[in-house]
Formats: C-alpha cells, structure tokens, sequence
C-alpha cells in the first residue's frame, strides 16, 4: 500500500518492501509539487518494486532495435557474409514488426508477421532467414542486452502451410 504525506511544501511517497535480515525496509522518495504527483510516482515506483523494473529500451520499437542490434553487436560478434545476409532480411522485417515495441511483442503477433513473410517470399530458405533474424535478435534483446524479460521468439518455428493455386492468389490452410 502506499502512503502519500506531505513533507514541508512538498509530498513524498512510501511503502513497504521486504524485510532485509529481519529488518523493516521502506521505500520513499519527495519532492512531488501535488499529492497527485506523488501517488502516480508512487504507483508506478510499486509497480516496477513487484514486476521487476521495466527498462527503457523495452519500450524502443523492433525496428529500431534491429538497427542497434546490428551495430552494438551483431557486426562486431559474426563475419561480413553473415551479416550482409541478416541485413537483406531486415527491410522486410521492419514492414512487418517495425512498428511493434519490444515489450509488445508476443509469439502469437512473431507467427503472424512469419505467415505475411511467407505470402510475400516464395522460397523456403528466405523464411528461415526471417526467422532466423528473429529469433537470434530476440534472444539477445533477453539474455545480452536484458532489454527484455523473456523471448517470445524462443518456440518459434516456420509455418506448415499448404497454398493452393498461384501465390498472387494465395489461400492458405494451416496445419498444426
């Protein structure tokens, strides 16, 4: 629960966390203008407190985390071919995932965007390309930068599909 008061002309916030060896801890910040300022502070501070805290970068869009990918680590960890091939990938990508911010991004909206991937790409080995700059771009959001808690692209896999007629005209049918 949190506790607003006012200290002097300003107003702070307080709750508790867990004890520490036996000891109450509290958590308390002022310097909030309005009794409202402080609550919403205090709120969000209890929120991040709970849930772990929340990075900034979590909040940056795939497509620009695909550039900074690429340039903090991508290019210096892997040879030019790789790289050069990763990077045909990524325009195609950011059509389809650009928008999204990193911590929106669910497995369910990963296998849409593959499946409009597979209607615009008619070979099988460019749709392992899209996942594969997925799911290694992810990963590395998780475990190198920790901009984000979990992969969502961790069970990724490449869609069974069966079209019928030309790809112009494509009705697909899916098979789990």
């Amino acid at each position: 629960m949190i506790n607003i008061r006012k200290r002097g002309s300003a107003y702070q916030y307080q709750f508790e966390a867990e004890p520490i060896d036996g000891k109450r801890k509290q958590i308390t910040k002022s310097g909030f203008k309005t009794k409202n300022e402080a609550y919403l502070a205090g709120m969000r501070a209890y929120k991040n407190y709970i849930n772990g805290d929340i990075k900034e970068e979590s909040q940056m869009n795939y497509e620009k985390y695909l550039d900074y990918w690429m340039k903090e680590y991508f290019e210096i960890n892997f040879k030019y071919s790789t790289a050069k091939r990763y990077k045909e990938s990524f325009e195609k990508i950011k059509n389809e995932l650009g928008k999204y911010r990193l911590c929106d991004l669910t497995p369910y909206i990963l296998n849409q965007a593959l499946l409009k991937l597979y209607q615009k790409s008619p070979t099988k080995d460019s749709l392992k390309n899209y996942q594969k700059v997925i799911k290694s771009s992810l990963r590395d959001a998780t475990n190198y930068f920790g901009f984000i808690k979990g992969n969502p692209a961790g069970d990724m896999q490449i869609p069974r599909v069966l079209t019928f007629e030309s790809k112009k005209t494509v009705e697909n049918i899916f098979i789990p």
